[in-house]
Order: structure tokens, then C-alpha cells, then sequence
């Protein structure tokens, strides 16, 4: 029996965003699956789409933090068994992936496909970043009272993460992760950052082990569409690479 699947999709902040954004849903839309958006332009969408197909969450924190991609999974779970995140600014070179997934065996709650080795930051484990500065001291603090041994799980890069109903427990790990995002959001409260709570897939580690959700990263799913997309940023990515949504 084939699982009914949902995408997810966080997206403010600048007009490329949207134009990333849009590329996807049209997408995920041809490919005859619904998506939800998380977003603090509502009207945008709404006048795109129609509410049958893309569903559209308000999202008015004017302190924007990056773990409130996990509002997501709680609307999506509502009605579907799987729920697909995919960043916005995430660049999807071959979106024939997607028919694959009609019929892949998903994992048991959370799984991943990539670490941040592949990243810009080249580190692989929580061990490797500097938890004694000022935006991760005092979260450290906490989370290892919680969790002493969280510094060995493995850095995830979160750009495509899915979360299975099956051996998801939603009530467990959000009372452990929504406690995690605050400590992490204070400790970036004088950083002046324009969006707050990077590593929120530390968060995610963590509240996985508390409440016994199975989190692991899938080998298989990265094989099957890690050649489709890229993370790409106007920081770090050459312009000459940029998508055309980006430019």
C-alpha cells in the first residue's frame, strides 16, 4: 500500500525565496501530490494556488528562526503518513525524483540524507563546532544536561528531511524540541542575526533520542536523489551557478 505523501515548504524573507518556492510547488503539483507552506506572505500563494492543492500557514514571527521549519510536519501529519521538507532556497536540478518517491519504502520516523561533511563547513559530528561561543554556550549547557553524549550524533544538513508517521512521536518530540528551540533562540538574542536558530538538526537529534523517535540518515534515498539538487545561497554560490529563480 502506497503512503500518502505531503511536501513542505518554509519560505520568507527575500523575493527569491518565492520565485524558489514557486519553481517547487509547480513541481510537486504536476507530479500530483499537495503541498503545505509556511509562510509570512500568506497572500502571495493564495493568489497563485488554490487552497485544494497548496495549503498555506500563516507564519508571523517577526523573530524568524530556521526551527520553525518544524511547524510543518504538524499540519502535514494531520493527514498524510509522510511529510517531505525541502528548503527554499534548495536547487532542484531534475525533479524526476519525485515519481520515485510514489513508491519508496520509507524509513520509520526521522531520516535524512546528508551531513554538513558536504558542506561548506566540512564537519561531520555536533564535536566539531565551537559550543563554548557566545550563540551556542548556553544551549550546550542545557542540552547536555539533557543529553550528555549529543555532541557525537552526526552535524545533518537539513535541506530535504522527512518525517514518517510511523515512528514519529510528535507529542514527545516537540515537548523536548520546542524547549530546545527557546534555549537556542535566546542564546542568539543579542547576535543581532537576521534569522536566528541555525542547527536546528541538533535540536532535532536530540528531541529524537528523548521522546524514542528513530532517527537515522537513509543511504538509499540520498543514492536515489542527491544528483536531482544542490543547496545553493547568493553568499557562498558563485553567481554563474545561480538558478534562474535566484538571479
Amino acid at each position: 500500500m502506497n503512503m500518502k505523501i505531503a511536501f513542505g515548504i518554509f519560505c520568507f524573507g527575500e523575493e527569491y525565496y518565492y520565485k524558489g518556492a514557486v519553481e517547487k510547488i509547480n513541481q510537486i503539483l504536476d507530479k500530483g501530490f499537495h503541498c503545505f507552506v509556511l509562510t509570512e506572505n500568506t497572500d502571495f500563494f493564495n493568489q497563485k494556488y488554490t487552497p485544494t492543492y497548496v495549503h498555506v500557514i500563516p507564519y508571523d514571527r517577526t523573530f524568524k528562526s530556521y526551527y520553525d521549519k518544524m511547524v510543518l510536519p504538524k499540519h502535514i501529519l494531520k493527514k498524510y503518513d509522510v511529510c517531505i521538507l525541502i528548503d527554499a532556497d534548495t536547487y532542484i536540478t531534475d525533479y524526476s525524483f519525485i515519481d520515485k518517491l510514489k513508491k519508496y519504502n520509507f524509513k520509520d520516523g526521522i531520516t535524512y540524507i546528508d551531513t554538513l561533511l558536504n558542506h561548506k563547513s566540512k564537519k561531520q559530528f555536533i564535536h566539531e563546532l565551537n559550543l563554548n561561543g557566545k550563540d551556542w554556550s548556553n544551549y550546550n549547557s542545557y542540552a547536555n544536561q539533557l543529553y550528555p553524549d549529543f555532541t557525537n550524533f552526526e552535524l545533518m544538513w537539513e535541506y530535504f528531511l522527512v518525517i514518517n508517521k510511523n515512528g514519529f512521536n510528535e507529542l514527545e518530540f516537540y515537548k523536548h524540541y520546542e524547549k530546545l528551540q527557546l534555549v537556542k533562540e535566546f542564546s542568539d538574542l543579542n547576535l543581532n542575526k537576521e534569522v536566528n536558530g541555525c542547527g536546528e538538526g541538533i535540536s532535532i537529534q536530540i528531541a529524537s533520542k528523548l521522546s524514542q523517535t528513530t532517527i537515522q540518515r537513509d543511504q538509499e534515498l540520498c543514492d536515489l536523489i542527491s544528483d536531482s539538487m544542490v543547496s545553493v545561497s547568493r553568499r557562498f554560490t558563485p553567481q554563474h551557478l545561480w538558478p534562474s529563480w535566484m538571479k
